[in-house]
């Protein structure tokens, strides 16, 4: 049993379905993008337009969720059932899975695959939080603190800030945003 609806757990369901029988558990249906729109790879698109960088961060009230990006293999091997898709059980216990018609199903493994969500909560004493819990900041500096900075987080400035290609780009602005309140002191 492979848990979640995003990149990883559709693509390792996929691959295991490949040698095992697996299914894929996840409270909604999986959605897809295709990789390469019009020819090109989805990361060239929105560098192109600016979107990849596009300060949007500030506009989330909630971080919106990725579909998975597809060059058609995915979306096949999900239609031919290799994995299968299941709405998610109700509950566990141990390796036992209650799906939602009460019945009771025993799997070999349960493969966690949901993402994260930051649990900032220990930031409280130092950071006002929003009410997603995420601090309050500019530019990854605390606006309570503004010393003090943090980069990685989804959608803190843009669609790439949790990404690899995103992460130091918003951990250089956070840093020039510290050196400038350092100055001014």
């Amino acid at each position: 049993m492979v848990v979640g609806a995003g990149n990883s757990a559709v693509q390792v369901a996929a691959e295991l379905a490949q040698v095992a029988r697996v299914s894929l558990a996840s409270r909604a249906p999986v959605r897809f993008c295709p990789q390469r729109p019009l020819g090109r790879d989805l990361h060239f698109w929105l560098t192109l337009t600016g979107l990849d960088t596009a300060p949007l961060g500030r506009l989330q009230r909630r971080p919106a969720t990725m579909a998975v990006i597809d060059d058609g293999r995915y979306r096949t091997a999900l239609a031919a059932g290799r994995p299968e898709r299941r709405p998610m059980f109700t509950a566990v216990d141990g390796l036992a899975l209650t799906w939602a018609d009460n019945t009771t199903e025993k799997v070999d493994t349960i493969i966690l695959a949901t993402g994260y969500r930051p649990d900032l909560d220990f930031l409280a004493p130092l950071a006002a939080l929003d009410p997603t819990g995420r601090p309050l900041h500019r530019d990854g500096a605390l606006l309570t603190h503004p010393r003090l900075a943090h980069v990685g987080l989804e959608w803190q400035r843009s669609l790439s800030s949790a990404s690899l290609r995103g992460v130091g780009r918003d951990a250089r602005r956070a840093a020039r945003r510290i050196a400038r309140e350092l100055r001014s002191r």
